[in-house]
């Protein structure tokens, strides 16, 4: 492989599962490493492909002694060989960014601009693609009030959580860059929810409680435009709302917009060969994210995947889902015999 086909597959976007305890400037740094010590490596052995070179092959005739071209002969040219020019990829020659850093103590799905992939972060951004994080807390009792924590019901969680996101929607009305008394206003809301237009715009468009069992709750939140703090704070504002305090304990990114964990690789896969097909996968499925509605937000819904993991969650007496979908306002708690 020539340095500049090697350039060419090394230039994209990487999707990259980061654990917790790991910072991103620390993943950054493992990616480069493996990238310049693989291609080191591969330079360093017989597997380095030169380009040829035709040189004359010049000999004196036979009568008059002069120089004569009598054929020409191709050989390896050396000077593109490592030992003579170097190496063809150094690590100050790697260009990483991230599209939207984790904390260190946070763990999930990650996006880095690879080399020319860098210029694609702006896009991606733009794109304003909804995310999905899994938020653990704990409830923890004020010490200047009499509230308690026991007294806490799952009901009284989920009436808070379906507040906040309806102050959310209404925001989501604002940042669509649409006229609130227009039509076009309208359509979107008999649609969906819209989508923010405004890149970097922090929305929360839908917030489900996985499980509760005092003084531990786990929520997903759909959002877009956030970062840790917005999240954190996000989970403090559902401690004032219950009258209590409330505190972070882990946050993990379960999707990146049309990435999800089984696109992305774990740290123990990080080679330059899982990284060169990482990137040809990420560009199949930016292609294909352009099906995406670009006004509304489409919620995301349980396959058969988070079925069988929710079986796990039940094993050990969680509940996940909280959806109502056979839930009927109408129909009282009583038998209607009439």
């Amino acid at each position: 492989m020539s340095q500049s086909h090697l350039w060419k597959a090394l230039s994209g976007v990487l999707c990259v599962y980061k654990r917790s305890g790991v910072s991103s400037s620390a993943l950054i740094k493992l990616l480069t490493r493996q990238i310049s010590e693989t291609v080191a490596e591969i330079e360093s052995t017989s597997q380095v492909r030169l380009p040829l070179i035709s040189l004359p092959i010049v000999e004196p005739h036979h009568e008059s002694g002069a120089l004569v071209v009598v054929g020409r002969n191709e050989i390896a040219d050396y000077r593109y060989h490592p030992l003579v020019s170097g190496r063809s990829i150094r690590s100050e020659d790697i260009q990483i960014l991230d599209v939207l850093p984790l904390a260190a103590n946070s763990s999930g799905v990650c996006l880095f601009g690879l080399n020319d992939g860098c210029e694609k972060v702006p896009e991606i951004m733009a794109k304003s693609w909804t995310n999905a994080y899994r938020i653990d807390g704990l409830l923890k009792k004020p010490v200047d009030t009499s509230a308690e924590i026991g007294k806490i019901t799952r009901h009284r969680i989920e009436k808070v959580l379906s507040r906040m996101e309806s102050e959310f929607r209404g925001a989501s009305f604002r940042h669509a860059n649409v006229d609130l008394e227009s039509s076009e206003a309208f359509e979107l809301a008999r649609r969906g929810v819209p989508r923010a237009q405004l890149p970097g715009a922090q929305i929360v468009y839908s917030i489900d409680l996985n499980w509760f069992r005092s003084p531990r709750f786990s929520i997903t939140a759909q959002c877009s435009g956030e970062d840790d703090e917005m999240l954190r704070q996000l989970v403090e504002n559902i401690g004032i709302n219950l009258g209590l305090e409330s505190a972070t304990i882990r946050l993990q990114r379960q999707n990146f917009g049309p990435f999800k964990s089984d696109d992305s690789l774990l740290e123990k896969q990080i080679n330059l060969q899982n990284i060169i097909r990482n990137i040809q996968l990420n560009r199949r499925i930016i292609a294909s994210s352009e099906s995406i509605d670009k006004k509304v937000v489409t919620e995301s819904t349980e396959n058969e995947s988070s079925n069988k993991i929710r079986e796990v969650f039940d094993g050990f007496g969680l509940k996940e889902s909280t959806k109502l979908d056979d839930y009927d306002a109408m129909r009282p708690a009583w038998p209607r015999n009439y």
